[in-house]
């Protein structure tokens, strides 16, 4: 039985192929976007953050509890020997913490003296949007929408785009002491 093998430099070869032809299609996806981020769920929200605010995405790490603070944020985690505080953003928004399970990450943002980890349900993975798809965002007192700037439709799904930078400069979220 003769048993074919491919050459280490052809198969980089055809690895470097395959690399330049999603190159172009990577690029004719960025023209025609006029918005491009990671998708997450948040309860039954889906959300959004552009990918210039995410540093990386990452398992649900362990957590050092601190005592005297919100029942909101789990603790501090240690990310490659950096401590962060890590928000439990369903419990943030709504009240009720998240339940972990194996679909529930940690997107690591920045913020004025470091990095935070924020809790979600579920990351999507990358999502683009055209100016097209662009829709209102609900007007009311609903907590899901604190922290919206502004949305896309997706097949019937609303996509809210998180505004971090309103998350982080809010003094509810940089008073996480419990009262």
């Amino acid at each position: 039985m003769a048993k074919s093998s491919i050459k280490p430099f052809e198969l980089l070869v055809q690895y470097e192929q395959l690399s330049l032809k999603h190159k172009v299609r990577s690029e004719q996806t960025q023209d025609k976007s006029a918005w491009s981020g990671v998708g997450f769920k948040i309860d039954e929200f889906n959300y959004a953050l552009a990918i210039d605010q995410i540093v990386e995405v990452i398992i649900l790490t362990e957590t050092t509890k601190i005592p005297g603070i919100s029942s909101w944020v789990l603790g501090l985690g240690n990310i490659r020997g950096n401590l962060i505080p890590v928000i439990d953003m369903k419990s943030y928004l709504f009240n009720r913490p998240t339940k972990t399970t194996a679909h529930t990450r940690m997107v690591v943002i920045n913020q004025i003296g470091g990095q935070v980890g924020l809790v979600v349900d579920e990351v999507f993975g990358q999502k683009h949007f055209s100016a097209e798809q662009k829709c209102e965002v609900p007007n009311d007192n609903d907590s899901a929408y604190n922290y919206v700037e502004n949305a896309f439709m997706e097949e019937e799904e609303v996509w809210n785009i998180l505004d971090v930078e309103k998350l982080i400069n809010d003094p509810s979220f940089q008073n996480a002491s419990a009262i």
